[in-house]
């Protein structure tokens, strides 16, 4: 295969040469990490034209970090300022420069950091040096922060403390960030520096912080601002503990304080979505007189919610009438449950124009519209232009070089890491070129997460690739469940990527958790099974497979509770279903306790039918994928 890599004006058009320069490459490294600098400075002054010598050079660097000269450093820190792990480097040298009290090499080759501690020895550098310009501004805008500051801060602190610029309003707006962050030690610490009338409002959230029940009570405080504001918050902090008592509270104290509409009306979305998680009778009530501004996606979804759960489609359809709000893309969960409200009250043709309008959109709700009026879907497929000089201009990039070779050598971690350091300086039409890079290379991860990223969702060819295809569809049929929604379950899941770990410690292409893994390898009888072995398709499909396949018959074969169940566990979708008569699957769906587990559902379905269409074969209705929902059978 000839391969082609622009690094500035350097072609490499000779497999064979790329070929030994990656052994070059590895053998530099072995040489570097075994101490052979001779070894190293040979293979390493062959390599200069290949996309990785820049990794040679920072691993060099590192390895004799604390003698390196400032004129090793400095020109590979400027020339190499896109390479992802030289702001490590970078880090690591200004923290070696401060130890040894070299402040104006340190000033000098500072560039911003998100470690506040460096910001703040930066300050100190320019104090030491006498670089007062703007000082008090950049100490002020690091002071202003919910969190505490490390003592590398205090000296520029000091001097700002002195200033003019720390006023009762400055120290009041960071009080302000500390209760947010919740640290009261931190705001009753600021408190102390106010005003003595000041003081004494700092000391009245303190205390309205530690037991809100007490004095959100007639606490007879004047009607200022800071009153309000901590009113406020202390009816906040009550309603996640007795949601009724903040309610009667709050009926109290709008009376005697001079709320502003703003005000009035964000603590009124505030009790109703506390009332509304916590099941209280309440609920229906507040959430009905949360403000038109004020209604957002969390207030819908609770709306939503609550009328399903009581089949109250009459206040549905009133809480769906008009546009949208725009915010938090709700706009077709609302028209779908618009029109679905106005089916249920016998507004059959005003339903049926909503669901018509709906179902050319691909997405799950303009899927289930078409349901139910009959029509066919619309995938809505629209190729990216190609466009031969952008991508070779992507190509050419060094870091979409570095990442891609980085990706052809197995070096997963930090080929990732490049890729996505490119991203971040990209258009959203650069990063689908990226993308479309990413898939010719077999990189199917990359190009999914990239597009996403992208926010382009058009292009279905690129977002659903057809991967690891061998194995899935031999457990498709060894499983005899629908490869369609094994390819869309994977597909949410993973992305395709292999070694995925979730936070809650999944794994794999199917992220199986590890103890279902061991307890449905034993139940298949897979031999010489290991957690570690999870990462590898040829275990984790096979388990992953066999456990879907064990959802989808303790469910009586209706595709979206095994969805649910794979997601969030079959005990929990048990303790979900209806105690008596039977549920239609869109609201049962809808009614998902779990945020993340609703959206998996509506994920793993809608990803099904489109992979229906990626294979060509008939698309199987949405409708059908789930059944009425019945009720749990106790044991």
């Amino acid at each position: 295969m000839l391969v082609i890599i622009t690094l500035g004006r350097v072609d490499f058009a000779s497999a064979g040469t790329l070929e030994q320069q990656r052994k070059d490459y590895r053998a530099a490294q072995k040489a570097l990490q075994t101490g052979k600098t001779d070894i190293f400075n040979r293979l390493s002054a062959d390599l200069k034209d290949y996309p990785l010598y820049p990794y040679l050079l920072h691993d060099y660097l590192r390895s004799r970090l604390w003698k390196v000269k400032d004129e090793e450093i400095i020109p590979f820190l400027q020339q190499h300022n896109d390479l992802p792990m030289a702001d490590n480097l970078r880090t690591d040298w200004l923290k070696l420069l401060i130890s040894k009290g070299r402040w104006q090499v340190f000033l000098e080759n500072y560039t911003p950091q998100q470690d506040t501690t460096l910001q703040c020895y930066q300050l100190q550098a320019r104090l030491n040096t006498n670089n007062h310009a703007y000082l008090l501004e950049d100490a002020r805008t690091i002071w202003l922060s919910g969190k505490s500051m490390p003592p590398q801060c205090d000296p520029a602190f000091a001097l700002l403390y002195k200033s003019n610029l720390m006023t009762d309003e400055l120290i009041w707006e960071r009080i302000r960030l500390a209760m947010q962050n919740g640290d009261a030690g931190l705001a009753g610490y600021l408190g102390r520096q106010l005003d003595p009338a000041n003081r004494e409002w700092a000391n009245r959230w303190i205390a309205m912080h530690n037991n809100p029940d007490k004095w959100t009570t007639s606490p007879g405080y004047a009607d200022t601002p800071y009153a309000r504001e901590i009113l406020s918050y202390g009816i906040n902090r009550l309603a996640r503990r007795d949601i009724g008592k903040a309610v009667d509270r709050w009926e109290q104290l709008e009376q005697k304080y001079s709320f502003t509409p703003g005000e009035s009306a964000d603590i009124e979305r505030n009790l109703a979505i506390h009332a509304a998680r916590g099941k209280h009778a309440l609920a229906p009530r507040l959430l009905d007189a949360v403000h038109p501004d004020f209604i957002d996606d969390e207030v819908f979804h609770w709306r939503l919610r609550i009328a399903l759960q009581a089949l109250d489609w009459h206040q549905l359809a009133r809480w769906t009438e008009g546009d949208a709000p725009a915010v938090d893309d709700i706009d077709l969960r609302w028209r779908y449950w618009h029109g679905r409200a106005l089916e249920e009250t016998g507004e059959i043709d005003k339903a049926k124009e909503i669901f018509k309008a709906l179902s050319g959109e691909s997405d799950y709700y303009g899927f289930m519209a078409a349901d139910r009026i009959g029509e066919t879907y619309h995938m809505n497929h629209a190729p990216l232009p190609a466009n031969r000089d952008e991508m070779d201009r992507i190509a050419s990039i060094p870091a979409i070089q570095r990442a891609s070779e980085l990706y052809q050598l197995g070096m997963i971690y930090p080929a990732r890491r490049e890729w996505h350091h490119a991203l971040n300086k990209m258009t959203s039409y650069q990063m689908q070129i990226a993308a479309a890079l990413a898939s010719g290379w077999g990189w199917y991860d990359r190009a999914i997460l990239t597009m996403s990223k992208a926010h382009a969702y058009a292009d279905l060819v690129l977002r659903f690739p057809i991967e690891y295809q061998q194995i899935l569809d031999e457990y498709s049929q060894k499983r005899q469940i629908d490869n369609s929604w094994l390819y869309g379950l994977v597909r949410a899941e993973s992305a395709f990527q292999e070694d995925a770990k979730s936070p809650a410690g999944a794994l794999g292409l199917m992220q199986v958790m590890p103890e279902t893994g061991r307890l449905t390898a034993k139940s298949i009888g897979l031999q010489k099974y290991s957690t570690e072995k999870l990462l590898a398709a040829e275990t984790n499909i096979p388990i992953g497979s066999a456990y879907l396949k064990q959802m989808l018959e303790t469910f009586n074969g209706n595709q979206a509770l095994a969805t649910a169940a794979y997601n969030a566990g079959p005990g929990r979708v048990k303790s979900w279903l209806p105690k008596a008569g039977c549920e239609e699957p869109d609201i049962w769906i809808e009614k998902i306790p779990f945020d993340e587990t609703l959206k998996y559902v509506r994920r793993v379905l809608y990803y099904a039918n489109v992979y229906d269409w990626r294979f060509q074969q008939e698309i199987k209705p949405i409708s059908q994928r789930m059944a009425m929902v019945l009720p749990h059978k106790q044991p």
